[in-house]
């Protein structure tokens, strides 16, 4: 694809926009077409969600670009999208044909589509000023992630002055999602393969906040242990990729559902059930990283990429052991991303499923302050690109608070902990390691005082059960005679 027909003029923007709308509205009486019987999943607005502390400006609300009626018509927003008709030209090549039918299509569906909205937020538009809305708005983000991940990366540079980083934020906000039936209807109507376009999706939603595992200090041992021919790896991953596929394809909500569904899959016979009688340490007596670290439990990073899996194993003769935790990227907008995802799953009103609640409140009471981080860090559990310990320790803490709570995430390996840490030879082993082992000179001191231990016991032992010899016969006789 040359890089004209990739980077849009804003100076012929009213021209497209008069073109495309010539298309579009070609069949107008379409959009009062019967919807569909089927009850969708609504988005809701954020506000009702959400604490007041939370700066609902900075993380709820679209800072580029507008996607279905939430935020439609806001002047700061208006750049974009005066481009919106550019983008829908450019996917569909100038394609009239296949543009009248999308535009039909989902005329048909309007009754449908705004039912995914809350009712007083779409009132104010007409069936062809909705239909219209989705169609632009479903062309453009389909647009801009096939660029980004079918053309590349490198063209980041040539689409600065359209603030792509934005927009890929943006795209992530409860508040700025579009049925995901819309996308398809688009993928299918502009010929974008079905294979390609969940290849696209499934990429767009891995590199939101997941730290890429495959760091230096991995690579050698990958190759030494050949850890990727191992089976049940490439199990794991044929399974995600094939529950990612199958939820694609049966029509997910929205774009931050399957963000959702990437980040929280598992297979349901591993989601814990509540059992009466099992130990919950999860509220009391809990430790943070740099303790749990100081008594044998380490940290590395999890292969199973999910919130809803995380592993605890022992360790050579039980003395210490390993909990597997999904890695995180923290950057500029983790926090928004985050937040966003909770609010998501806080309109679900379900707390078995609050994975994303569940995880950062884990964090949160694994990290106290910097010190907690760098042991998280140095683990790779934690890609820290803010700079600061001190600032991702605040991040957690902060982003903990108020979080509901799901008593059955993580019960099994929090019992483990808490056992593991509770257990007098664990703590006695390390507090001795850790007294005794911190310097090479202490090592020395502590052999050299076992070496004389041993020599006194055994000189001991000689001194009083040695067996009498002929000289301890002489010694009396001599003591005895001559008053030695």
């Amino acid at each position: 694809m040359p890089v004209e027909d990739i980077i849009p003029n804003p100076e012929i923007a009213v021209n497209y926009a008069d073109y495309v709308d010539s298309i579009i509205n070609v069949n107008p009486s379409a959009s009062t077409a019967t919807a569909n019987s089927s009850q969708p999943v609504p988005i809701p607005k954020v506000e009702g969600l959400v604490k007041k502390t939370c700066d609902y400006e900075e993380y709820y609300v679209p800072k580029a670009v507008s996607i279905g009626p939430y935020h439609f018509g806001k002047p700061n927003l208006k750049s974009l999208q005066n481009l919106k008709p550019e983008f829908t030209n450019k996917l569909f090549k100038g394609n009239k044909e296949a543009l009248t039918s999308l535009y039909n299509k989902l005329g048909e569906m309007v009754q449908d589509l705004r039912k995914f909205y809350e009712e007083d937020s779409t009132t104010g538009f007409s069936d062809m000023e909705f239909t219209n809305m989705m169609v632009l708005d479903g062309c453009f983000i389909v647009y801009v992630i096939t660029i980004i991940y079918c053309v590349g990366l490198e063209h980041w540079e040539e689409l600065k002055n359209y603030e792509f980083l934005l927009i890929f934020q943006d795209l992530f906000l409860l508040e700025n999602q579009i049925p995901f039936k819309v996308l398809w209807e688009v993928r299918r109507l502009a010929e974008i393969q079905q294979g390609d376009f969940i290849y696209v999706i499934q990429a767009f939603s891995y590199h939101s906040i997941l730290a890429y595992r495959s760091s230096k200090r991995f690579k050698w041992l990958e190759s030494i242990l050949n850890i990727l021919n191992d089976q049940s790896q490439r199990e794991e991953l044929k399974c995600l990729h094939e529950s990612l596929d199958t939820f694609i394809c049966n029509s997910p909500n929205h774009l931050l559902h399957i963000l959702h569904h990437r980040l929280c899959w598992s297979i349901k016979s591993e989601i814990p059930t509540l059992e009466y009688g099992v130990e919950n340490y999860a509220s009391s007596n809990y430790r943070k990283a740099s303790e749990l670290v100081d008594i044998g439990i380490h940290f590395k990073p999890s292969d199973t990429m999910s919130f809803a899996r995380i592993g605890f194993f022992k360790g050579c003769w039980g003395f210490s052991a390993n909990v597997a935790l999904l890695p995180i990227r923290v950057h500029d907008y983790t926090k928004l991303v985050l937040l966003n995802l909770i609010a998501y799953e806080k309109s679900m009103h379900s707390i078995v499923d609050s994975w994303v609640s569940s995880y950062v409140r884990l964090l949160d009471s694994l990290i106290d302050d910097a010190e907690d981080v760098k042991v998280l860090r140095k683990a790779w559990v934690l890609e820290n690109m803010q700079g600061s310990d001190n600032k991702v320790a605040e991040f957690f803490n902060e982003l903990g608070t108020n979080l509901p709570v799901n008593g059955l995430a993580y019960m099994d390996v929090k019992n483990k902990i808490q056992r593991h840490y509770g257990n007098w030879r664990n703590t006695l082993f390390y507090q001795l390691k850790n007294e005794y082992f911190k310097s090479p000179w202490a090592i020395f001191v502590l052999l050299g005082a076992l070496l004389a231990l041993f020599l006194s016991v055994v000189q001991t032992y000689f001194s009083v059960w040695s067996p009498k010899s002929d000289c301890d016969n002489l010694c009396m006789f001599l003591k005895k005679k001559h008053h030695l």
